[in-house]
């Protein structure tokens, strides 16, 4: 028995190796092989039944880690089990029990599990554990950062050489969502004078936006360093933000965020506590920006896609193929021209050209990513990025 168990339990931490360096399939449907234990109890079936619910379980979690970025992960768990997990076996097409065995007190399964990805997809939007690709348009980042006590407030609008266009926790946020950021030196040599200060007001703001080409401003300030306050004080915000449009000029959304507070002197861990909270309130405020900007109908039908970044055609080939999976969304693609780095598609849509927008920013595409530059009814810009 102990040899046997001994064996049980390589075979499950080989399994469980290959399952996190499996990377999920692209397409509608993807297969993975789960792992899935329960105790034994008096009844051998009914612990095997319950062994394979939680490999079910096992195997719909490992297709969201793909599909949901870690930042959502971290701040809706609960969300996550409530409308997900635990309704794992709405999300599996077909399994297959492989192997089966008794290791001390728990039964311990292997399943070949083949999950419904489309379905994941639609409720994981449903369930606001994705977002939209926030807004498509081009946004200028006026947030100051507070890195260190008793230093200068940091802001690249000041004109200081080597200052980030946005302090890391906001950058990062911005970048997982799929959100195209103004380039500081668009605006070289034309920042007025009344405009370098820490936080900007709404008028010089929208200024420097219609300067910039910009759709949407975000101002405001972030501490990125944990501060001990008296039990008696409240602390100053981690984060203060709003996000304005430029066109119309009004506030799309505020956010303020307190952020962890700390009494004592704190530990190795706060600073990451603080740069936790900082994420959180900019993702909270994109959301309040996807949430705030009505939904126009745009019907389905043609579309051009015009891609920027192709390293070879075996990475168009690829890209296509990705496509050509997303049956609910595309009808037919076909391949109108091809250049050193470029490549124009003609697509007929089965939804409107923002939702497909929206799926391709999220979607896997193995050895690169796919960020939407422009997205119209008639046309979507797209550029591929080589993975890190």
């Amino acid at each position: 028995m102990k040899r046997l168990t001994g064996l049980i339990l390589l075979l499950w931490v080989l399994a469980a190796v290959v399952a996190a360096a499996a990377p999920v399939a692209p397409g509608q449907v993807v297969t993975v092989e789960s792992l899935g234990q329960a105790p034994l109890g008096e009844n051998q079936a009914q612990a095997r039944d319950r062994a394979v619910a939680q490999a079910l379980r096992a195997a719909v979690g490992r297709v969201v880690l793909g599909m949901v970025d870690p930042a959502t992960l971290r701040d809706k768990l609960a969300l996550l089990e409530e409308k997900i997990l635990s309704q794992a076996r709405r999300f599996v097409s077909t399994y297959s029990l492989e192997s089966h065995a008794v290791s001390g007190e728990h039964m311990l399964v292997l399943v070949t599990v083949v999950v419904d990805r489309g379905a994941l997809d639609q409720a994981l939007a449903q369930g606001g554990l994705t977002l939209p690709a926030a807004r498509q348009t081009l946004t200028l980042v006026l947030v100051s950062e507070e890195a260190a006590p008793g230093r200068p407030v940091v802001y690249w609008w000041s004109g200081f050489p080597g200052v980030p266009a946005a302090p890391a926790p906001v950058a990062r946020v911005l970048k997982s969502l799929g959100v195209r950021t103004v380039d500081p030196k668009t605006l070289a040599g034309k920042i007025p004078a009344e405009a370098r200060r820490p936080v900007l007001n709404e008028s010089d703001a929208l200024a420097l936006a219609r300067q910039a080409g910009a759709g949407l401003v975000i101002l405001g300030r972030v501490r990125t360093y944990p501060l001990v306050t008296p039990p008696e004080q409240s602390p100053p915000p981690v984060a203060q933000l709003m996000a304005l449009d430029v066109v119309s000029g009004r506030s799309l959304a505020v956010v303020e965020s307190e952020g962890p507070v700390f009494n004592q002197t704190p530990g190795p861990q706060a600073g990451r506590q603080v740069t936790a909270a900082v994420e959180r309130a900019v993702r909270e405020l994109m959301e309040k920006v996807a949430g705030s900007v009505p939904q126009q109908e745009v019907r389905a039908g043609k579309v051009t896609l015009v891609i920027s970044g192709v390293r070879s055609l075996a990475d168009l080939h690829h890209f296509e193929k990705v496509l050509a999976s997303l049956n609910l969304m595309v009808s037919s693609l076909q391949r109108e021209s091809v250049g050193p780095g470029w490549a124009r598609l003609h697509l007929e849509l089965k939804v409107p050209p923002s939702q497909l927008a929206d799926r391709l920013v999220v979607q896997d595409f193995g050895d690169f990513l796919v960020n939407v530059v422009d997205s119209s009814p008639e046309e979507i810009k797209l550029m591929m990025i080589p993975k890190e």
